[in-house]
C-alpha cells in the first residue's frame, strides 16, 4: 500500500522549478485546522521523515507582482502554518488520533526562500494529496491572510477532484535518488499593503487597539468590509468621506483586517 501511494505521484518524476504564481488562489480552511502548532525551529515538520522513500522537501518563495520578494527587505517576515496527513492519511489531534501536532506546525520564512522537510502527506480518503496552508505576513497590517491547500502536480487522484481547476497550486516534484521528492512554490501575493496605502481611500483608523468603536477618516466615500484572520466578512458598511465611527462592539476580541478597495489595515479588538 505504502508503495502504490507513492507511485500515484509517478508521473511528477521531473526537474523541479519554482512556480512563480502571481497569484495564489485561496480555499477553504477545512475541518482540521487547530491552534497551537508549534513553531518549527529546524525547518523539519515534527516528528520528521519515518520513511525515506515518502521523505519530500520544499522550498518556499513569496511573490508579488509575478516578482520573487525578499523578504528582508519587508518590515515583516512571511509565516506560514502548515498541517497535513501522515502516511496513513491521518491528521493528528481529530477524530481520536493523538494530540501530538503531527505534521503541524508555523514556519517563518525570510530571505528569498525557505525550505522544509516532511514526508509525503498520505491520501485522505478519495482525495489527492494535499498540504493546508495558512499564511500571512507576520505583522499582519501588510498583507492579508491566505488560506489555501496546494497539491503536488502528477497526482492521479487530482484528476477527480476540484483541484484540477487549481494548477496553479500544483507543486512540481523531482526525485531525488534514495531519498523521496523535492520540489519548489512561490506563494503569489493579490497585494501587500503598507507603502501603497496611501492610494486607498481610507485614510487612517483609531484607536488602535480598539475597545470596539473606532474612528476611520476616509479620502472618499466607499464601502469598508471587516474580515478575522480566517478570512470570514463580519462587517460590511459604507462610509462618507471624512470622519466615520464603526461600531463594533459585537465582535469578539482579536485581530482584524479592515479593506477597502482591495487594500487593508489591520486593527486589534481588546
Amino acid at each position: 500500500m505504502k508503495v502504490l501511494k507513492v507511485l500515484i505521484l509517478a508521473m511528477a518524476v521531473q526537474f523541479a522549478q519554482a512556480q512563480v504564481n502571481c497569484v495564489t488562489t485561496g480555499d477553504q480552511l477545512g475541518p482540521y485546522f487547530k491552534w497551537g502548532a508549534p513553531y518549527i525551529s529546524n525547518d523539519t515538520l515534527a516528528p520528521g521523515v519515518l520513511d525515506t522513500t515518502r521523505s519530500l522537501e520544499l522550498t518556499f518563495y513569496v511573490s508579488y507582482n509575478c516578482d520573487t520578494v525578499n523578504l528582508d527587505t519587508l518590515p515583516s517576515t512571511y509565516t506560514l502554518q502548515l498541517w497535513h496527513a501522515n502516511d496513513s492519511g491521518a491528521y493528528s489531534n481529530v477524530d481520536g488520533n493523538p494530540n501530538n501536532y503531527h505534521y503541524r506546525g508555523e514556519l517563518e520564512l525570510t530571505g528569498y526562500s525557505t525550505t522544509l522537510h516532511t514526508t509525503l502527506p498520505g491520501i485522505y480518503p478519495n482525495r489527492p494529496s494535499h498540504i493546508h496552508i495558512k499564511s500571512y505576513l507576520t505583522d499582519a497590517h501588510f498583507t492579508d491572510t491566505l488560506i489555501t491547500q496546494l497539491y503536488f502536480e502528477g497526482d492521479s487522484l487530482i484528476l477527480f477532484d476540484g483541484a484540477i481547476n487549481m494548477p496553479e497550486r500544483w507543486i512540481r516534484l523531482d526525485t531525488i535518488k534514495d531519498r523521496g521528492f523535492k520540489g519548489e512554490f512561490a506563494f503569489g501575493l493579490s497585494y501587500i499593503v503598507g507603502v501603497e496605502e496611501a492610494a486607498g481611500p481610507v485614510e487612517r483608523l483609531y484607536p488602535n487597539p480598539s475597545n470596539g468603536s473606532l474612528h476611520v477618516e476616509m479620502r472618499t466615500a466607499g464601502v469598508i468590509t471587516v474580515a478575522n484572520l480566517t478570512g470570514q466578512i463580519v462587517h460590511q458598511e459604507s462610509l462618507e468621506q471624512g470622519e466615520n465611527r464603526l461600531e463594533l462592539r459585537h465582535l469578539p476580541k482579536g485581530v482584524y483586517l479592515l479593506r477597502s478597495e482591495g487594500l487593508a489595515k489591520r486593527f486589534i479588538l481588546r
